[in-house]
């Protein structure tokens, strides 16, 4: 017989450790089972003591070898089966069962991995507590167009990334893997953005809207709140407050983008730019003081949870921007990559950010110098934005605190970075 070599090795300690932290696994699983068949409108057909049997069997068979596991399996699944069968139109499915049969292998995981074991079931029993939460948050909360959102972003991280090849196109640029993974992160970006609107009072959909909307294009963000002051339907301080929060989401963009890209670059820029969110935030957060109920109350967020043309177009700027610099870089050497980033960051600072980093360390001084201009003057842009589209008092509320934060966060990124 394939016995376990822990049944001949092991002391009569070790197998009592392995048995009671089986049962232990089963009588947690069969509490919640217990519990849910008191309560409840449903008569499971196993609690507390079956549940305990069945895991402390699983640990017993698997110990005698295979042909016994398979045995027990078999009696385990039959038994779940035959519940199936005789199940009345009011019983709630199968849940039990299957929490049943995985009952049986978390038993027999105990001879391998306690700790595993046990995180397994309490994983399980949490899952079995949370029916209604989850019933709930299904049928009421989550909308249609929301769930097919989730699971194309599911797909997309589950499938299409792993079979997307990691290999650059040309020099370190056009990495389909990256493109894809870029498109990934700003999709849970917008995702993230659209529960917390659901989530929290609708006193805050001004400011979380900017911040959403920054996620696509906080320069885009900033002029629309603009054209609403200049037209007299937007007031100069509370937009002004908005449109900072919308660069906070640009900053937390640019920090996605490292991550996604060139890690390296995280440990010169997460600190400056944390600093950097607390004064936007703190700034646009007085300037919303004023905001009381007095403009129109934000639309309701989109059932959508993400724009996937707007992803997409963002992706796709980023990609040609990116191409752009490196062959400037490449035909005119660093002062190529500096203009080429110099202009770039004018029009969309993210595409210019990834296009420096995709191409070395911060330890390249030419790329350090080339990001550090870059966010300077795509500050400076936004300025200029704001005055040209909302005038001269939505500037005067906006640039203050705009060029603070920026060159706050160049001067902590350069004297923490030190270049030689």
């Amino acid at each position: 017989m394939d016995l376990h070599p822990l049944l001949l090795n092991a002391t009569f300690p070790e197998l009592l450790t392995i048995f009671a932290a089986a049962l232990g696994c089963g009588l947690l699983i069969g509490l919640e089972r217990e519990r849910s068949k008191r309560n409840g409108q449903h008569h499971h057909f196993a609690g507390v003591r079956t549940f305990g049997i069945c895991s402390l069997l699983g640990a017993i068979c698997f110990l005698f070898g295979t042909p016994l596991a398979i045995v027990g399996a078999l009696i385990v699944g039959g038994v779940g089966l035959y519940s199936l069968k005789n199940q009345k139109e009011d019983d709630p499915g199968a849940t039990t069962e299957l929490a049943f049969v995985m009952t049986y292998f978390i038993g027999a995981l105990c001879l391998w991995n306690i700790p595993l074991a046990a995180g397994l079931a309490v994983i399980l029993t949490g899952l079995l507590m949370t029916k209604h939460l989850m019933h709930g948050i299904v049928s009421k909360w989550i909308t249609e167009a929301e769930l097919r959102d989730g699971l194309f972003l599911l797909a997309l991280v589950l499938i299409a990334l792993p079979l997307t090849p990691d290999t650059p196109l040309w020099g370190n640029v056009l990495n389909p893997y990256v493109i894809l993974k870029l498109l990934i992160l700003i999709l849970s970006v917008q995702a993230l953005a659209h529960i917390a609107k659901r989530l929290l009072s609708t006193n805050n959909a001004l400011m979380l809207s900017s911040i959403a909307s920054g996620f696509v294009s906080s320069t885009a963000t900033i002029a629309s709140l603009g054209m609403e002051v200049r037209s007299g339907r937007g007031d100069a301080q509370i937009n002004a407050g908005a449109a900072l929060m919308s660069c906070v989401a640009t900053l937390l963009q640019i920090l996605i983008i490292i991550v996604g890209i060139n890690l390296s670059w995280f440990k010169v820029f997460v600190v400056p730019s944390a600093v950097a969110i607390v004064i936007l935030v703190a700034v646009g957060y007085w300037l919303l003081r004023k905001n009381t109920g007095s403009q129109q109350k934000a639309k309701e967020a989109d059932s959508r949870m993400f724009s996937l043309k707007e992803a997409a177009i963002i992706v796709v700027t980023l990609t040609l921007i990116q191409a752009m610099v490196y062959g400037l870089d490449q035909a005119l050497g660093s002062t190529g990559l500096i203009a080429g980033t110099f202009l770039a960051s004018l029009f969309e600072i993210h595409a210019a950010a990834a296009a420096v980093i995709t191409q070395g360390s911060p330890s390249n001084l030419t790329l350090f110098y080339a990001l550090i201009l870059g966010l300077g003057a795509h500050a400076l842009a936004k300025c200029v934005n704001a005055f040209l589209i909302g005038g001269p008092r939505f500037a005067l509320y906006f640039a203050p605190a705009q060029i603070l934060h920026m060159a706050v966060l160049i001067a902590m990124a350069y004297f923490m970075f030190k270049p030689a």
